[in-house]
């Protein structure tokens, strides 16, 4: 009996380490761009972009847009973003969660180009672009993986963020004077755990993971409409990205189990999830200086995988000599069920004024609903409702020495998130109540030059 107990520990230990170093946060759909923007412009104005955007930020928002870019040259720019989080979770009642404020911070660099495809006609109608976002430091953030369980309390919009580079590639073709059109692809690199090796000795769990850097792809598409000089419209659209792992993972009891061998254990469980997302919306001048911009993003949260790996023991059921092993497997392993997100909508409002030649003020809003239904059972994902404000200014300044022929831009902005305060009462005592609150705030600058 001691001896069963001591290789269920061994094993569910395992076990529990292989869903730490591949699973955890890796399993997550939040990511900076989705969360806050792309260009510091973008993120003064809510991201109210996909009708109203032609500088190189338009690759992310509606390519489409780069096709009436009125400097008809390349441009390009440089954005860093950096976020300080102040969310609290506290515990209460008689099984309180523990209290908590500690919410990793976000950064990240962004560089991306909207230029002509050559001279003449050809470069006329079709435009191309790239973006390019790198989380910061980048080696650190581009192979962390975090961990967490879906019984406690955590915000998964801001803690479960995947640290993936994402590449946005995108050709517009104006049809007409009035008219374009955008095809493009979202590339996402991220950290895929292979298989890991877990050995047992002197007591202690020794790791190797074998791991690579895949490149995943999703669909963009865009279009947009100029009836009038103070008037446009636009739509786009960006396909799903829902990365599907399957991690072998090989336990090895032997140093203090001998006779045991290798237990075969597969983890699934999905990585780098982007969900498919629709946005329409326009952009109108009412005034010679004033510029209007409005959106509405629908996010398809419904097809969402719940973060958490699954184990799966179907090899290890094959060896008949791992019947008593599969059997305390099954018996402590947790099982999480199933969990179904929700799909919402953001609403965005953005407003542009000319002061001055050489100065552009902005202001932004936008409003996120929930993606997860009253959380009173086991599980606590913590996603409420966000109103989001952001100002921000753009200045132009020109080279009082000639030595460069074109001004260059500064954009710098502020954007705060105040979530909706949720407490949380659960319908089963032993599982933990709170309450949760907070808000999240960002700055941001871009550099931009057309050539």
């Amino acid at each position: 009996m001691l001896l069963s107990k001591k290789l269920a520990g061994i094993c569910v230990f395992g076990c529990l380490l292989l869903g730490l170093v591949c699973a955890g946060s890796r399993s997550a759909w939040g990511h900076a761009l989705d969360n806050y923007g792309y260009g510091s412009r973008a993120i003064s104005m809510g991201g109210a972009m996909v009708g109203d955007d032609s500088d190189y930020s338009a690759v992310y928002y509606n390519a489409a847009g780069m096709a009436f870019d009125k400097e008809e040259s390349m441009n390009v720019g440089a954005s860093f973003l950096q976020g300080f989080p102040s969310l609290k979770i506290k515990g209460k009642g008689s099984n309180p969660a523990a209290d908590r404020s500690e919410i990793p911070t976000d950064q990240g660099i962004s560089i991306g180009l909207a230029t002509p495809l050559g001279g003449g006609k050809i470069g006329e109608v079709f435009s191309a672009g790239v973006g390019i976002y790198l989380p910061y430091p980048f080696l650190d953030r581009i192979i962390e993986l975090k961990t967490f369980d879906p019984y406690e309390p955590h915000f998964v919009q801001y803690e479960n963020a995947n640290h993936f580079i994402q590449i946005t590639a995108a050709l517009s073709y104006k049809a007409w004077k009035k008219l374009a059109f955008s095809l493009g692809l979202d590339l996402l690199a991220h950290l895929n755990p292979m298989t890991v090796d877990v050995a047992m000795v002197d007591d202690q769990a020794k790791v190797n993971l074998d791991a690579k850097f895949p490149l995943e792809t999703a669909p963009t598409a865009g279009i947009q409409y100029h009836p009038t000089d103070w008037l446009s419209l636009g739509a786009a659209y960006h396909g799903k990205t829902q990365v599907k792992i399957r991690v072998k993972a090989n336990i090895d009891p032997s140093a203090i189990m001998p006779g045991f061998g290798s237990i075969p254990v597969v983890l699934n469980l999905t990585d780098a999830y982007k969900p498919q997302q629709v946005e329409m919306g326009f952009g109108v001048k009412p005034m010679e200086d004033l510029r209007v911009a409005l959106a509405v993003t629908w996010v398809d949260m419904s097809d969402f995988i719940p973060p958490v790996a699954m184990v799966d023991l179907t090899e290890a059921k094959a060896n008949p000599n791992l019947n008593i092993v599969v059997g305390l497997l099954e018996k402590y392993l947790p099982n999480y069920g199933e969990f179904k997100f929700k799909d919402y909508w953001i609403p965005r409002l953005g407003l542009e004024y000319k002061v001055t030649e050489h100065l552009d003020a902005r202001a932004g809003y936008f409003y996120r609903n929930a993606s997860v239904s009253a959380q009173t059972g086991k599980t606590s994902f913590i996603d409420p409702c966000v109103n989001g404000i952001s100002a921000g200014i753009g200045i132009n300044f020109t080279d009082p020495f000639n030595l460069i022929s074109n001004p260059i831009n500064v954009d710098l902005t502020y954007q705060g998130q105040f979530l909706q305060k949720v407490s949380v009462t659960k319908v089963d005592p032993a599982d933990k109540s709170y309450t949760a609150e907070g808000s999240n705030h960002l700055i941001s600058g871009t550099l931009m030059y057309a050539f």
